[in-house]
């Protein structure tokens, strides 16, 4: 009887399940028929149990795809599209059946843009799934290719919305916030999307694509129109570059350097003995890594040991600069951050740090300067320019070889084609340009390396200086009046410039400018020209006429601590001061005259603060600083100041252009990664010192024998004499012209 009752009980209860599951089945298959008739998906009851919710995210998804896959079925396609709408529909249908490759391939990439409020430009998906599929050697029909779309965001109904004064309102308008763009930062409305398409496909077939996929975005709500474009070419599975000429000519060069050096090396050890000073032993010196290496550590004694520090933390703060300013122009998920900085204190102190290059150019002229005023006879000028130029091109060269023939092949990512190949493209064509030291006047929109621009102003500047000393020392009034008419001019001409252009007071380091400083109108007009630059350079020479002058006379050598104090002091004061106002032009009202002004005096204001520094640093005593920067391991640092300024940039703009997803601006992170970039570049230019500057130096000082240069005594000789640094009297010293190497 039991029995019976409790198989009576089951029965009616699979029964009764069975009629709440038909109703609900039916309930959900005609709330899905709506909602596909719709278009969305509306379910209210948020207390709808565990199965309904796996119903309706399974509702939410097909919807999704179906109204993608009715989309691409109503376009007009041509018959060369016909084999990729085959194929897109293909991933589609089998993505709703959960098959592993088209749930591969979609998982690649982003389905619709996600942080493009805040700034977050790059929705790059993942780029490796896209390029290496387990089964790509196997099914070659489902190989896939990443392709790059820029996208731009506009209103299809112009000015349908009232524009709020408020523009960070929570209840405005979404269109109202994305079109607002405050001066120097990034735009909202514009987007770079990467795809993962099958091969067959071509740029106009995904450009629809993603025009379907984005109208039925969050961001296609409001019926915004977009404008997309893919204009380079999509990156393929196995599409890697082949190894050129170029490639192997490179690492055949420095492996024959290495081997030659490492020869000598050995030769010059086996050779203990001090024998005749013959041609062979100075070869085999001149390649000699020890001999080279111990080059970096000699010290010379004086009163200018601060320039060793000076040096080394300036170009320091110039890596500095560059990593914020390339990392921030790269993939970042806080651009709104970013640009809000520029509004802020910490702003004012980084936007016009290109004065720190300013300070390689006084101590340029300061050196230059300090080097000839010792010579009892003048050189011959032609011999000067020579190894002054010897100095700057063989770094130069080696690293404008190394854009041309290594650094495509040095890394991959979704946007390494866009940045690193095109730097690539400008070295290999312009290469020439850089080697004759006219790549800041001719074809500077393709110019190679952005930051070898200071390479010729300084040589034009060395060259010039050089001429009117010689003229100075055969004629003493017209060569002085001639630096002084040279002088005013260099202060005079930037500001005309800039009030007859009607430019900016200043180049900053804003959004604009980093995102693509070869566009930039000021970076051609006054930014990167010797004539605009001069005056910093000038401020160095009159400086080094000022300390020849006082460090003769013994009793005027010393400055009391105070006064020296004071001096450090007001020179810091005035560059701060000089560095904030600049960064205040950018909110400022647009004025020619003052503009033109301050274009005028602050690059010399700038030197001037330099000068005051250096000049009470070397007279006076100043306990910490003095001592900070007559560090010793300052001494060799800085002799690699020149080859860390060509490679820093090279090493920066790999680490920002191989990453896969944008990356947080964490600025602890960014201070890190300078620390490496500063690491590796010195190793990078200490490999080029020993293998390919020290070498050419050596070389040439046997080809330009004594015979023709006429030495100054021991008495005489310049007691700092740094050897290395893009912004000092590379080439002129005691090593470079007299006869005991």
């Amino acid at each position: 009887m039991y029995n019976l009752l409790i198989l009576i009980a089951i029965i009616v209860l699979k029964v009764e399940c069975h009629v709440i599951n038909q109703s609900m089945d039916s309930k959900l298959n005609s709330e899905y028929i709506k909602a596909h008739n719709k278009k969305i998906v509306a379910i209210e009851n948020k207390n709808v149990s565990d199965t309904k919710s796996v119903y309706r995210d399974k509702i939410e998804n097909r919807l999704y795809l179906d109204d993608v896959i009715f989309a691409l079925n109503n376009q007009n396609w041509t018959k060369e599209e016909e084999n990729c709408r085959k194929q897109i529909l293909m991933l589609l249908q089998n993505l709703q059946n959960f098959t592993l490759w088209a749930v591969w391939d979609w998982d690649t990439q982003s389905s619709e843009p996600q942080g493009l409020l805040f700034g977050n430009r790059y929705q790059l998906g993942n780029f490796d799934q896209c390029m290496n599929s387990p089964w790509a050697d196997t099914h070659k029909e489902l190989r896939r290719k990443y392709c790059l779309a820029d996208i731009v965001l506009e209103r299809t109904i112009k000015n349908s919305l009232n524009i709020t004064k408020n523009h960070f309102s929570p209840y405005q308008s979404t269109l109202e916030y994305i079109e607002y763009r405050p001066p120097h930062t990034r735009p909202l409305n514009e987007l770079t999307w990467g795809m993962c398409v099958p091969e067959s496909c071509g740029a106009p077939t995904v450009e629809r694509l993603l025009e379907v996929m984005l109208a039925r975005s969050h961001l296609g709500v409001a019926g915004m129109s977009t404008n997309i474009k893919i204009t380079e070419p999509c990156q393929k599975y196995n599409d890697h570059k082949e190894f050129d000429t170029l490639f192997y000519a490179f690492f055949g060069l420095i492996g024959l350097l290495t081997v030659l050096c490492l020869i000598c090396t050995y030769l010059n050890y086996k050779n203990k003995e001090p024998g005749p000073d013959t041609l062979r032993c100075q070869i085999v010196k001149a390649f000699c890594l020890k001999e080279n290496a111990t080059d970096l550590l000699k010290v010379q004694k004086g009163r200018l040991e601060v320039l060793y520090g000076i040096r080394f933390l300036t170009i320091c703060l110039i890596v500095l600069d560059h990593q914020l300013g390339i990392y921030n122009a790269g993939p970042i998920s806080d651009g709104y951050t970013s640009d809000q900085i520029v509004k802020t204190m910490l702003g004012h102190l980084i936007l016009h740090d290109d004065l720190f290059v300013d300070t390689f150019f006084f101590l340029s002229g300061f050196l230059t300067l300090t080097a000839f005023v010792r010579f009892k006879k003048f050189p011959c000028p032609v011999i000067i320019i020579v190894k002054r130029y010897v100095r700057l091109v063989v770094a130069l060269a080696v690293v404008v070889f190394y854009m041309c023939a290594v650094f495509p092949y040095t890394g991959s990512g979704p946007l390494w084609q866009r940045a690193v190949t095109q730097e690539s493209d400008h070295c290999r064509k312009n290469w020439w340009l850089n080697i004759l030291m006219v790549n800041n006047y001719i074809n500077t929109e393709n110019i190679c390396l952005v930051i070898s621009w200071y390479i010729p102003c300084d040589f034009h500047f060395c060259v010039l200086t050089i001429l009117l000393f010689w003229l100075y020392k055969h004629i003493p009034r017209l060569g002085f009046a001639c630096f002084t008419i040279v002088g005013i001019v260099s202060l005079v001409l930037p500001g005309i410039l800039n009030y007859v252009n009607n430019l900016s007071a200043v180049q900053l380091f804003t959004f604009e400018f980093v995102v693509n400083p070869r566009g930039n109108k000021e970076y051609h007009l006054t930014y990167i020209k010797s004539h605009t630059r001069f005056a910093a350079y000038m401020v160095g020479v009159y400086a080094a006429f000022v300390y020849t002058k006082f460090s003769a006379k013994e009793d005027l050598t010393k400055i009391y601590k105070k006064w020296a104090l004071l001096g450090v002091l007001s020179a810091l004061t005035l560059m701060l001061v000089v560095m904030i106002t600049g960064s205040a032009f950018l909110w400022r009202d647009y004025h020619p005259i003052e503009g033109a002004i301050y274009a005028a005096l602050n690059r010399p204001a700038w030197a001037f603060g330099v000068a005051l520094f250096v000049l009470c640093c070397s007279f006076g005593r100043v306990p910490v600083v003095k001592s900070l920067l007559t560090w010793y391991p300052w001494v060799p640092l800085s002799r690699l100041s020149y080859g860390l300024y060509l490679t820093h940039s090279i090493i920066i703009t790999r680490n920002v252009f191989v990453t896969r997803n944008p990356q947080h601006n964490d600025y602890f992170e960014i201070l890190n990664t300078t620390a490496g970039v500063i690491f590796w570049g010195s190793i990078a230019a200490l490999v080029l010192w020993l293998l390919a500057e020290a070498p050419a130096n050596k070389l040439l000082a046997m080809l330009l024998k004594p015979r023709t240069i006429e030495c100054p005594s021991n008495d005489d000789k310049i007691n700092d004499k740094p050897q290395i640094s893009p912004e000092t009297i590379l080439g002129v010293n005691d090593q470079n012209y007299c006869s005991k190497m």
